[in-house]
């Protein structure tokens, strides 16, 4: 249990997207609501790094655990100068503790399965690049253009979709444009919520699930059993991943404090009717 002195801020750029929620439901279970302080960081980078400095005045706090952000090295030097050590949750930055889900496995593992289907014209979406918060994306676009590649298949030009939201109304908008192109199946790298929106859009079309089209998902979220048909996926760990960071913040202070840790999660293929 942690002690009555523990006070652990949870910062993310919003705390809107499905992951964030579920993540923080997990901490809800682990943590007493004293011992627990939520802080929204935007996703530009200049007021993260303030809204981090406020966090370190302000809330004055035991650990810091960040999901989807990485902090400059200025804010990494102020808080282990201050004795706060960092956990960050699906980022890397050098001299901060780590936890994420092995996104170049499962990159792999979704197309390799998609291949072994005999799919040839393979679309990916993914979250935007080139901005903070493109941990994920990218690694999971490598791990699967190397599927493919290891097959002498490539991604289709135009088949690489980047969205900004990872939200049901980016896969509505993503689909028509992937439908066009012609493509027989698709990785939704960018999430279960994203992957929603691809099958409404299928539904409304009269698109065969996975007859004309296979979908693969990504998170493996509650909504991928309940969803028409239901969405085979990767899996990521959040649970196990939020009772990592758990352990690091209150049992682990002192030592993450000295030699910041690494923790990698595998990622795991659960089949189900889309693909």
């Amino acid at each position: 249990m942690a002690s009555l002195e523990t006070k652990v801020v949870l910062a993310a750029p919003t705390f809107g997207s499905a992951v964030q929620i579920s993540i923080v439901a997990q901490f809800r279970k682990l943590f007493k609501p004293e011992e627990m302080a939520l802080r929204s960081a935007t996703d530009d980078v200049n007021k993260q790094t303030e809204c981090l400095n406020q966090v370190l005045l302000q809330n004055k706090p035991t650990a810091l655990i960040a999901a989807d952000i990485r902090p400059i090295p200025e804010i990494i030097s102020l808080y282990k100068a201050a004795n706060v050590p960092i956990i960050l949750i699906n980022e890397e930055s050098p001299g901060v503790s780590i936890i994420a889900i092995d996104n170049g496995k499962g990159g792999r593992i979704a197309g390799d399965y998609l291949v072994s289907m005999g799919k040839k014209k393979i679309a990916i979406i993914i979250g935007k690049s080139r901005v903070q918060g493109d941990y994920n994306s990218e690694l999971r676009l490598k791990g699967f253009q190397q599927a493919l590649a290891a097959k002498g298949l490539s991604i289709p030009q135009g088949g690489i979709v980047e969205v900004l939201h990872y939200s049901r109304e980016d896969g509505v908008e993503a689909m028509p444009k992937l439908l066009a192109l012609g493509v027989d199946a698709i990785f939704c790298a960018a999430g279960d919520n994203c992957a929603q929106g691809l099958l409404n859009v299928a539904r409304d079309r009269g698109v065969r699930i996975p007859e004309n089209i296979s979908i693969v998902g990504f998170d493996d979220l509650p909504i991928a059993r309940l969803l028409t048909p239901t969405l085979t996926t990767i899996k990521q760990p959040l649970m196990e991943m939020a009772e990592a960071a758990f352990k690091m913040a209150v049992t682990e202070r002192d030592e993450i404090l000295r030699n910041p840790k690494k923790i990698i999660f595998n990622p795991e293929l659960v089949i189900r009717k889309s693909a």
